[in-house]
Formats: structure tokens, C-alpha cells, sequence
């Protein structure tokens, strides 16, 4: 069934708007007069306990910045100027409420009373329970073993309903430690985002002890043990299920449960043999549960000590702080586009530090920077290169290499690199040619750049800004051999 069947279309608007606090306390103390008053709440007792309580909260509430949030098919709630300020919010407060549903209001011999839905109620309680942190936590174990050791040495009358009973708390505590897992396991991925010892110490004994530790964890360790009631339960019911005398009276007293009194006695001995299997696997099930959970706190409150240690022993002198922000900087950097990494004022802390210091880039060149696509690898610092005894105070080595270098790209160099080009062609472009190597590419661009002076065989004119030439980016010239060199 669609949720909202039930419940109004905006009936959770006002706990989604800017000002949610403001009514998040007015259902808390709706929920508090409905304790109070029972069966007969007048709206005054209602609106008074708003002004006696809520008059700080009240004076931060702004009705015309709250009636932004509407929604176009939400109903128009007006806002009338009363005596006070506060009365008039208040007022504007309880139609809002009345409204989406929250409130239906009945005039009886001219008063005002107000009487809640039961969804209502129950969403109040719901609200209430999460805000309060003295919920009390339930035994259930110990509960059912009770009930069941009690019943299992007297036989009396109420044994089939401490089995409904039985099965109806392994449901509840299955849910129980499902939500203890899950907590526990959200906690210690909250660690990942905290930076400060004292906010994790925060987190563990503030927050995880007085939700989690205390109110659940604890009592399933200790007074409401799973490994200490859950296999007593498990003979209690084993035996009951194996015994056929005690599955008779079971029989015997389910026909008489308004629920059961309709079926015969054959059908009752399959639902409750049935009941009794499905219970002994819950309790059966839930005592391996525990085992994970137990790892799992245990693990948890490894890693909070495991991070206080990590946080508390960073250095935090100087050179340690000058450490982390020259690491923080590095991390923006690497995390940025590539087109904003040299742009300072784009990298916010970069930005922020350069208003104080001054930076510069620094960078290096290699034979790969020409190369398409373009990488960027970090510098490896290596020991350099021994040099020969022999180079050291004699000429003759470097006016070899000086004389090679120049040799390979004269200009004679460069004629037999555009004529095996050409072949025998009389026009070629850049993308006929094939470059594999950085000195053809060196040769290449001389071939353009002397052609540009007419010292060459070949004229050349431009065709369009660059093609891809295996690993290298070139212009796109076309090249035509002179009429005298055909």
C-alpha cells in the first residue's frame, strides 16, 4: 500500500523546511501535552505551553522567509497580526500544523480541543524516542527464558502465549541486532572524517557510549546475555516441540486464541510445530549473530584508538605545520584540472597562501614534452653519469660530438631528408611524410623554416594549423618541388 494512502501528502513538509527546528520542538511539545492532558487537550493549554517554553525559539522565526518554502499544493496558511509577536507565530505555527494533517481541531460547547490521528501519535512517539536519551532498553532474552522456564515447570495455561510471545521477541531482537551491527559500523566510518583527537574522543565516549555502547550493547553482553539465555531457550522449546503431551495442550489452548479457534486440531499442531521451529532457528541464529558484532565493536574501538594515536602524535611544531599545509597544497594541485594547475587564483588554498608568500612554478623538460599526448611524470633524482678519465682536459672528444651534432642537421642534412621525402613526386604534404624519430622532427621543422628563406628546392605553402604525425603534433604545409629541380 502507498504510504501516503495513509498518511496526508505533506504531512513530513514542515520537518523538511528551513525553519524545522522551530517545529520539530512544537510536535515535541504537542507530544508532551498529549502525555499530560490524555483524552482532552484544549488548543489554549496547547498554545500556552508553546509561548510558556518556546518563546526564545520563537523569536528566531521569521513567517515570511517560512512561507518560501510552500509548495504550490500545499494550502495557503494565513498569517494574522495578533496582540504579540509570538502569540501571532504561534498561531501561524498550529494552522501550519493543523494543515499537513498533524492536528484535527473540534470545537465542543465552544471550546477548542484537539484530538490527534494514530499515525500521528505513533510518528510523535517516534520523534520523541530519538530526541530522548533515557529510552530504556528491553530484555528481551532474559524475558523469554523467563517465561518459558516458568512454563515449561508448571504447564499451566499460559504456555501458548509465552510461545507467541517467544517468537514475537526473536523478531524484535533479530531487528535489534541488525540495528546494533549497522550502528557500530557507521561509527567507525565517521572516523574517516574526523581530523581532531578531542572530536573523536567526542564521538566514541559522548556520542557511541550513550547511544550504542550503553544502551545495546552492554545489556546483550551482560544481563541479557544471548549466549548465557538463547540455548536454554532453544532445549525449553525443543523439548516442547518433541514431546507430544505438551504439543497436545499447546493444541488444546490455541483453540481457544480468537486468532486460532477456527481451525482444527491438525492445523493447529502444524502451526505451532511450526512456530516452534521457527523460534528455536531465531534464537539459535541470533547467538552466531553476536559473534560478528562482537568482532565488530572490537574492531571499532581499535581504529578510535588507532586515529587518537595517529592524530595526537603529529608533529606539531613549525616544520610540522608547514609539513601538512605544503601537503595539503600538493593535494589540491594533483586533484585539479590540468588547465586551472598553473592558475593560483583557481586553487582556493594556493590562492589563499599566495596572498601572503610568493610561489612559482617549476617544471622540466625532457625528451617526451614534444610528444603527443602529453605526459607530465615527476623528476627521478639519480646519481649522474661517471665520466671517462680520458674526456677530462682533452678537446678532441667535444669538438667530435659539437662537429656530429652539426653535420646531422646541416643543410645538406636537410635536402636528403626532404628529397627521400618527395621520392618522385612533384607535391606532398605533411601528412605523406613519416616521422619516427625527434631528429627527423628537428629536420622537419628546418626544412620549413629554411624554405620560408627560398635556399631550398621546394616551395611551401600552409594548408591548414596541425596534423598528427605519429607521437608529434606538426603545421600542415604542402611542399612543391621548383620548376628547375623537376
Amino acid at each position: 500500500m502507498n504510504l501516503f494512502e495513509k498518511l496526508p501528502e505533506n504531512f513530513f513538509s514542515v520537518l523538511s523546511r528551513k525553519y524545522k527546528a522551530v517545529y520539530s520542538f512544537s510536535l515535541l511539545t504537542l507530544f508532551e501535552t498529549l502525555k499530560t492532558y490524555k483524552t482532552h487537550i484544549k488548543k489554549s493549554d496547547y498554545i500556552n505551553a508553546l509561548r510558556e517554553h518556546g518563546e526564545e525559539i520563537m523569536s528566531l522565526f521569521d513567517v515570511k522567509l517560512d512561507q518560501m518554502d510552500d509548495r504550490s499544493d500545499e494550502e495557503t496558511v494565513n498569517y494574522d497580526v495578533e496582540d504579540s509577536e509570538v502569540s501571532s507565530k504561534i498561531n501561524y505555527i498550529f494552522r501550519k500544523l493543523v494543515s499537513t494533517g498533524w492536528i484535527e481541531v473540534e470545537n465542543v460547547k465552544g471550546t477548542d480541543y484537539i484530538f490527534l490521528p494514530s499515525y500521528s501519535i505513533k510518528m510523535l512517539q517516534y520523534i520523541s524516542d530519538l530526541t530522548s536519551d533515557t529510552s530504556l532498553y528491553i530484555p528481551l532474552v532474559h524475558q523469554s527464558y523467563s517465561e518459558l522456564a516458568m512454563e515449561d515447570e508448571k504447564e499451566d495455561d499460559y504456555m501458548f502465549r509465552s510461545l507467541i510471545s517467544a517468537n514475537k521477541n526473536a523478531d524484535e531482537l533479530e531487528l535489534n541486532i541488525t540495528l546494533l551491527h549497522h550502528s557500530i559500523c557507521v561509527f567507525g566510518h565517521k572516523l574517516t572524517n574526523e581530523f581532531e583527537p578531542n572530536e573523536v574522543l567526542r564521538q566514541h565516549f559522548d556520542v557511541f557510549r550513550s547511544e550504542v555502547s550503553d544502551k545495546i550493547y552492554h545489556p546483550m553482553k551482560t544481563y541479557d546475555s544471548l549466549s548465557l539465555y538463547a540455548i536454554p531457550v532453544v532445549k525449553i522449546l525443543t523439548k516442547w516441540q518433541r514431546d507430544s503431551r505438551i504439543m497436545g495442550k499447546l493444541v488444546n489452548q490455541a483453540a481457544y486464541d480468537t486468532n486460532y479457534r477456527h481451525l482444527k486440531a491438525s492445523e493447529l499442531h502444524e502451526i505451532i510445530y511450526k512456530m516452534l521451529q521457527e523460534t528455536i532457528n531465531k534464537f539459535s541464529r541470533l547467538s552466531d549473530s553476536f559473534d560478528d558484532i562482537d568482532k565488530a565493536n572490537a574492531n571499532y574501538v581499535h581504529s578510535v584508538q588507532r586515529k587518537i594515536n595517529f592524530l595526537s602524535n603529529s608533529d606539531k611544531s613549525i616544520k610540522g605545520k608547514l609539513d601538512t599545509i605544503i601537503v595539503e597544497l600538493a593535494k589540491q594541485i594533483v586533484s585539479s584540472p590540468y588547465d586551472v594547475k598553473n592558475d593560483t587564483e583557481k586553487i582556493p588554498l594556493l590562492a589563499q597562501a599566495s596572498q601572503t608568500i610568493s610561489l612559482w612554478s617549476q617544471g622540466f623538460i625532457n625528451s617526451n614534452s614534444l610528444t603527443m599526448p602529453i605526459r607530465r611524470t615527476a623528476r627521478i633524482e639519480t646519481d649522474p653519469l661517471p665520466l671517462e678519465d680520458e674526456f677530462i682536459g682533452d678537446d678532441s672528444l667535444m669538438n667530435d660530438f659539437l662537429e656530429n651534432e652539426v653535420n646531422n642537421f646541416s643543410l645538406q642534412a636537410v635536402e636528403e631528408f626532404m628529397l627521400k621525402a618527395f621520392g618522385n613526386r612533384k607535391i606532398i604534404e605533411t601528412k605523406d611524410l613519416k616521422i619516427t624519430s625527434l631528429d627527423e622532427l628537428v629536420l622537419l621543422i628546418l626544412g620549413i623554416v629554411r624554405a620560408e628563406f627560398g635556399s631550398l628546392f621546394y616551395d611551401i605553402e600552409k594548408i591548414g594549423e596541425t596534423t598528427k604525425l605519429g607521437n608529434f603534433l606538426v603545421p600542415n604545409y604542402r611542399f612543391t618541388k621548383k620548376d628547375k629541380r623537376i
